[in-house]
């Protein structure tokens, strides 16, 4: 399935999300899905397995979703994920999901790449500075990335800001390179 048709998936879903105000509620059943399937590879290939009818799928998603307190949307938003033999893009439907939740909300995703893990006050005052800048609400998530040497590489959307150590470096390779 393409980006496009997961974006269609996922921009259903939040219409009715919105028109009933349930939205948020979508967002942290399809996240339970999602965690639930990624913890049961057995679920998993059991999804996955043509040799399985469309409707053992869908009885089984039922079964093992059966009194999570899931919205019924969710559940049949998924089962007929499952009909049309879709459930494998379910991750890429979710993921677009929740960028339609970001936009409707205002806010923004940045991920943070470092040698370390940043500190609670680090984390704090980066998100600061990124929200007076974007004049958005922010979500920062730390990732490590041991090849940075140091400083932070900021993904916004789109956008790379590198201010790693291994960048400069770089740079002034070329720099001296040219010279």
């Amino acid at each position: 399935m393409s980006l496009i048709a997961a974006r269609r998936y996922a921009k259903a879903l939040m219409d009715i999300g919105v028109d009933k105000g349930a939205y948020p509620q979508y967002a942290a059943d399809l996240d339970r899905i999602q965690s639930t399937i990624e913890k049961a590879p057995l679920l998993r290939v059991t999804l996955l397995n043509r040799a399985f009818s469309n409707r053992a799928k869908r009885e089984l998603m039922r079964t093992v979703f059966a009194g999570e307190g899931l919205s019924e949307v969710v559940i049949n938003f998924v089962s007929l994920l499952v009909e049309r033999d879709r459930v494998k893009q379910l991750p890429q439907i979710i993921r677009c999901f929740g960028e339609l939740v970001d936009e409707l909300e205002g806010r923004i995703r940045v991920s943070v790449y470092s040698v370390y893990p940043l500190e609670t006050a680090e984390m704090d005052t980066l998100k600061n500075a990124l929200e007076g800048a974007l004049q958005k609400k922010s979500a920062v998530e730390n990732h490590i990335d041991q090849t940075l040497i140091g400083g932070i590489v900021l993904k916004v959307n789109n956008l790379l800001i590198d201010g790693s150590v291994r960048s400069q470096l770089r740079r002034l390779g070329e720099t001296l390179r040219k010279e």
